[in-house]
């Protein structure tokens, strides 16, 4: 998790050149505005993903320091925050927060050479005083500075896609325009898959709830003396089914719809979604009889369960999910 300031980016955009390079052997206007769309559709993607990942993403989780040294996004005396930094990146780089990581991707999306460099005229900017104090401002920011980074990239004409950036872009002036749409995306991403990782380390080193803990073992009498203590257990574990069927793990789908769990909810992709995709046919069957819907469809691939057991060669299941 290499770190660079807020603010200035020193990685290299050429390593992008040959892609950019392949770009340049594009002829045509259809064709360049096919790679513009292209391009779009790659950010716009990144992006989609790296905000469900940092979807409910608490303060805690925002500023958490797993070791000592981290970089960080912190409160100065007059109330606003400032990120940790360097004008020389230090070697090796400190272990960087989410709330530094999440500022960065920020400062590269708003940055306003994304307008310049790409030869259209900047618009809009990111209105803000200091650093995102809290997630929730800085999922907001996030999403504003995307927006800004996608107007630009759109606005941008095709036909200049293979031309060179020219002097405005200093020592980058030979590298083209697609080239360097290709770094700014390489900087979402890499640095998107580092605040993702953070996220799942942090969750990994949480105590396990008793009850999730008793869902896990399968163990039947612990679970129900918890929920007969605690029925808002229910509303706290909304998706608990649809999670532990991610994990393949059916004797903890059978034990929570026994206890009555809801089994459609989910973050986005259901818990008949998972079994059918696993072929637990027997499963399937489970939560179908308890109301499971077969027509919904998930969020990322846009495909009924039945089309999940398609992919992935369940066919029998497929065949079930479809009849009438």
């Amino acid at each position: 998790m290499g770190a660079a300031p807020c603010g200035v980016h020193t990685a290299n955009p050429r390593p992008a050149g040959e892609l950019g390079a392949i770009v340049g052997q594009v002829h045509g206007p259809t064709e360049l505005e096919r790679v513009r769309q292209d391009l779009l559709d790659a950010v716009d993607f990144a992006f989609r993903r790296l905000r469900e990942r940092v979807g409910g993403l608490t303060d805690e989780e925002y500023f958490w320091e797993p070791v000592d040294g981290c970089w960080s996004v912190r409160a100065t005396e007059d109330g606003t925050f400032r990120a940790d930094g360097s004008p020389v990146p230090p070697a090796p780089a400190p272990l960087t927060t989410i709330a530094w990581r999440l500022c960065h991707i920020i400062d590269v999306l708003a940055g306003e050479r994304n307008a310049t460099w790409l030869g259209v005229e900047p618009t809009g900017r990111l209105d803000r005083d200091g650093e995102p104090g809290t997630a929730a401002e800085a999922t907001d920011r996030l999403e504003q500075a995307f927006t800004l980074f996608r107007t630009h990239v759109a606005a941008t004409d095709p036909a200049g896609l293979t031309a060179a950036m020219g002097s405005v872009a200093g020592v980058y002036a030979d590298d083209t325009r697609a080239a360097f749409v290709l770094h700014e995306l390489d900087e979402l991403v890499h640095h998107g898959a580092e605040v993702a990782t953070m996220r799942d380390l942090y969750q990994a080193t949480r105590p396990v709830e008793p009850f999730v803990r008793a869902c896990l073992d399968a163990d039947a009498s612990a679970a129900r003396s918890m929920l007969a203590a605690d029925p808002a257990l229910r509303d706290r574990h909304a998706g608990l089914v649809a999670q532990m069927a991610g994990r393949q793990h059916w004797p903890s789908v059978r034990l929570l719809v026994d206890l009555g769990f809801e089994v459609d909810v989910s973050a986005g992709t259901s818990a008949l979604h998972y079994a059918a995709g696993a072929g637990a046919l027997p499963v399937v069957r489970l939560l179908v009889e308890h109301g499971a819907d077969r027509d919904a469809l998930d969020t990322q691939f846009h495909l009924d369960p039945a089309g999940w057991a398609r992919y992935f060669g369940r066919d029998d299941v497929a065949r079930f999910l479809e009849q009438d």
